[in-house]
């Protein structure tokens, strides 16, 4: 009987997988969607108003970025809205891969499954400082690419003083980056549509559109490419939406929220 509801499970997960996939031209298009904008704010928008506007250029900056990423919620509803019909959490959970963890053999859903997380999550954070040295030859070579100093969050920690309404920023990248929008759109939206395109390849191909849609943020491409594809890949492996959220948004959300206390209280 369990072989039976296994093979069964299995089943199902190639039909969500390779059913009515997207097309390149559909991918590349909500690609450019939301990332023509990220870069639209960092490379037009950002240099137009920063001298313009009386705030500090780094508070800018960040409400500028925050905004680019709610955008991307708008987008990740509009287009849930247009395919899952009816539209309805179960079938939005469905859609998106909204699942408990489930096993690549078997099929069977299992949230001891959420453990590989931790290992992951080791190799990803152990890994950036080596690859990000990768970075420094890139924009050497390309120097129009170093980012102004008021776009790294450590220019923050002086004018952050007091400013506890830095907080619901925070809070609104949180949600846009890591819930509803950036990582929803990529590996969510994107990544159980990109099997008909690129088969057993779409992970690669979902971590090099989610690399290049990083467009603000274009120094730091070396090491992105050599250790984003581990979310892709975890995500599809497992099937669920949640290892994506906790690879990409557990640390990330922890120490923005900590790193920004820390500056309000003036303790950075």
């Amino acid at each position: 009987m369990s072989a039976t509801l296994a093979e069964s499970n299995l089943q199902a997960n190639v039909i969500r997988e390779t059913g009515e996939q997207y097309s390149l031209a559909k991918i590349l298009g909500i690609w450019a969607i939301v990332a023509l904008p990220m870069g639209l704010i960092h490379w037009v928008v950002r240099p137009i108003l920063i001298p313009r506007v009386h705030m500090e250029p780094g508070f800018l900056y960040l409400i500028l970025i925050t905004l680019g990423l709610a955008w991307e919620g708008v987008v990740a509803y509009i287009i849930l809205r247009q395919e899952v019909k009816p539209f309805t959490w179960v079938h939005i959970i469905d859609r998106v891969w909204l699942h408990t963890p489930t096993n690549p053999k078997t099929g069977i859903p299992s949230k001891w499954l959420y453990l590989w997380t931790i290992p992951l999550l080791v190799i990803l954070e152990g890994g950036k400082p080596f690859l990000d040295q990768l970075n420094g030859p890139w924009v050497k070579v390309l120097p129009f690419l170093v980012p102004p100093p008021y776009t790294e969050i450590e220019s923050l920690a002086g004018p952050a003083v007091g400013q506890w309404w830095l907080l619901g920023v925070v809070a609104a990248i949180i949600v846009f980056n890591y819930l509803v929008g950036e990582e929803l759109i990529f590996r969510g939206i994107l990544l159980p549509k990109m099997n008909g395109v690129f088969g057993k390849w779409d992970f690669i191909a979902n971590s090099i559109l989610f690399v290049a849609y990083h467009l603000h943020m274009a120094w730091g491409w070396p090491s992105m490419l050599l250790y984003n594809w581990i979310r892709p890949w975890a995500t599809k492996r497992f099937k669920s939406y949640w290892v994506a959220l906790l690879l990409h948004g557990f640390i990330d959300s922890l120490i923005l929220i900590v790193l920004f206390t820390m500056a309000i209280m003036g303790l950075v």
